[in-house]
């Protein structure tokens, strides 16, 4: 049996913890260095007798962990999620068409993330993603309820902002943001060349890795309970998405609006994984929960003056800044990164064959309400 000979088949549970019947349309995740390992409980059994000889280990509780690798790559249609936003969905998140509008002058302004913005002729809704200043013509909505109209008065619920729509809303690809709902669980399945090793009621943890000259890439840590292992052989010939995932370069990067010289930056979304036992259940788990978050990031810049950005003054102060990121160039295969409120939390001096470099490590923070808002990815 080869390692490289693997898939990783997986569906959204439509009951949490019950297994999903797998089929090859399930099977389009283009997966780097997939592990699906067991770790089942074993009961210790020493009574004390008249011999040191061990006696046989009762098995009890049967997690599992699911890691793999996955590029960051559109479906090369803006309106169509990548196969891969569902193992973000069983990692916390939410996912949303993104629509834009044109939109003129903006009074009172500017709009925020994540706040709600209403049509003063439509009544229509929406969530503003990205803050929004005047001078910039086109306005990131997801839309709640209604249709937006042209011409017609926006206003923002928390800024007060107010501007005058140039268009109808038009949909421009999806956002993925956190969700501290219920996110769906998934079966998983790995597919090792003969072998089916299956987990149920899986969620995971998650990492985004953009490096300079490379394609992004995701680093998926799953957590379930063991299903079954059997004979299964490999799909012959998957659907997989056939778009070529694109290079971090001709990237934009900036943070409290200074356009810094980064090698790449990473972010660990930080979910924590707790099981939930249950009697009932032949494996003692009935799933895994997400039952907390913290997110961090780090990126590595060249040094600069402090007048052109003060690393350790602004770490001291606690300062909170927005983090701007984009890369790709063609509609449906197009990414863009943001993050309102990134707080450094240390920063080191790095050297890199002679050029000083400034190591930033930094927590992303959300409001205080409505909350999951500290960062949003946009799939264009």
């Amino acid at each position: 049996m080869l390692t490289r000979k693997r898939q990783v088949p997986s569906k959204i549970e439509g009951t949490e913890g019950v297994a999903e019947a797998l089929a090859i349309g399930d099977a389009k995740s283009l997966v780097y260095n997939p592990k699906l390992n067991f770790d089942p409980s074993l009961f210790k059994r020493n009574p004390s007798r008249s011999t040191l000889s061990n006696i046989g280990d009762l098995v009890g509780k049967r997690p599992g962990s699911l890691t793999f690798g996955l590029e960051v790559r559109g479906s090369g249609f803006a309106a169509t999620p990548p196969d891969w936003v569902k193992h973000l969905r069983s990692c916390g998140c939410k996912v949303n068409l993104i629509k834009t509008l044109t939109i003129g002058a903006i009074t009172a302004g500017p709009f925020v993330h994540g706040e709600t913005i209403t049509g003063g002729t439509s009544a229509a809704t929406g969530r503003v993603i990205k803050r929004t200043v005047t001078g910039t013509t086109t306005l990131y909505v997801v839309v709640l309820t209604g249709t937006f109209q042209n011409a017609e008065v926006i206003t923002g619920g928390t800024s007060g902002a107010t501007a005058t729509t140039g268009s109808v809303a038009t949909t421009v690809g999806n956002v993925i943001e956190p969700d501290s709902g219920a996110p769906p669980s998934q079966t998983m399945q790995a597919l090792e060349d003969g072998i089916s090793k299956i987990l149920t009621g899986c969620r995971g943890k998650s990492k985004l890795s953009l490096k300079s000259g490379e394609p992004g890439m995701f680093d998926f840590d799953f957590s379930g309970v063991e299903g079954g292992v059997a004979d299964q052989a490999l799909y012959s010939a998957p659907a997989y998405e056939t778009t070529k995932p694109p290079v971090f370069l001709s990237a934009t990067f900036s943070i409290d609006g200074v356009a810094l010289k980064i090698n790449g930056f990473e972010i660990d979304f930080g979910q924590e994984l707790s099981p939930v036992d249950d009697v009932n259940s032949a494996r003692g788990i009935s799933h895994f929960n997400i039952s907390d978050r913290r997110t961090v990031g780090s990126f590595s810049s060249q040094m600069v003056l402090v007048a052109a950005h003060a690393f350790h003054s602004k770490w001291f102060a606690g300062t909170e800044m927005e983090m701007n990121c984009a890369w790709g160039s063609v509609a449906g295969n197009q990414f863009a990164f943001y993050a309102p409120r990134v707080q450094y939390s240390k920063v080191e001096d790095e050297d890199s064959g002679g050029t000083q470099y400034a190591k930033a490590m930094f927590n992303l923070n959300g409001s205080l309400s409505p909350g999951d808002d500290e960062w949003a990815l946009l799939c264009l």
